[in-house]
């Protein structure tokens, strides 16, 4: 993860001061995560307009080329760029039917820096990002 976030930012991100800035520090607390010890598929692009749907029920999934093999909990730092309070309790009452939900403190600032630095959610501000409100 540090690897791939240093040359992100070194190839994608070279004009951008604050997150070229924000770089060290989250190399800092990447290292201090424990090593996952599972992984799934995460669909890191994930917006509503990439489901089929008849109406009333999910029929098909388009435009899956970026999906990664992560720790589970990166995918929830993705949901909560996406999903409001109330999309939340729903998914939250779901997902604890098949398995707790993860914690994401320590890993949620890093894990936000690296899904801005891949810019799936556009160009917003690494301050306003890492902002955003904790859903889980």
């Amino acid at each position: 993860m540090i690897h791939g976030m240093t040359e992100i930012v070194e190839k994608f991100h070279f004009h951008n001061d604050k997150l070229k800035q924000k770089l060290p520090e989250m190399i800092e607390k990447v290292k201090k995560l424990q090593t996952p010890q599972s992984s799934t598929f995460v669909l890191v692009d994930m917006d509503p307009t990439q489901f089929l749907s008849n109406g009333s029920i999910i029929t098909g999934l388009v435009d899956t080329e970026a999906y990664v093999i992560a720790p589970r909990e990166f995918d929830f730092i993705g949901l909560e760029y996406l999903l409001d309070e109330e999309a939340v309790t729903e998914f939250k009452r779901g997902y604890k039917r098949a398995m707790e939900l993860p914690s994401l403190e320590l890993c949620r600032e890093p894990y936000r820096y690296l899904y801005r630095l891949l810019a799936v959610q556009g160009r917003v501000d690494v301050e306003e990002w890492l902002n955003f409100k904790k859903l889980f």
